[in-house]
């Protein structure tokens, strides 16, 4: 089994797709993304469907139990009151993984600050 790559967003309702893209971009060294995690009840916005077909990812749902068990090394205090853990983007990459994963680029914010991603890297079982 080799290692995968999964960018893990957080993001506001009023993300467009230049918002994902514009923090993508910040990941640049990073070439071979395997998979999109993202907390399970903003599966479905538009913006990131748009955003997934464009760079042919599929995307995965974080349950918000899980996104909860995840100690983040970025800590924001609204998003730990509100999602239970320092930074979602963080928690949704390492979440996605079954067994040991780890951070391989902490969170990046886009331009427009309304999306919020960073790249986990593990085995997915």
């Amino acid at each position: 089994m080799s290692e995968q790559l999964i960018i893990g967003f957080g993001f506001r309702q009023a993300a467009c797709l230049a918002s994902f893209e514009s923090a993508m971009q910040k990941l640049s060294t990073f070439h071979h993304i395997d998979g999109i995690a993202v907390p399970e009840d903003k599966v479905e916005h538009a913006a990131l469907r748009g955003f997934a077909n464009k760079v042919n990812l599929p995307v995965f749902g974080v349950d918000k139990n899980a996104l909860s068990q995840i100690q983040t090394p970025t800590q924001s205090a609204k998003i730990l009151s509100m999602r239970n853990t320092g930074s979602v983007a963080e928690a949704a990459a390492l979440a996605i993984f079954k067994s040991t994963a780890r951070l391989v680029a902490t969170r990046c914010i886009s331009e427009d600050r309304l999306a919020v991603c960073a790249i986990a890297k593990g085995i997915i079982l």
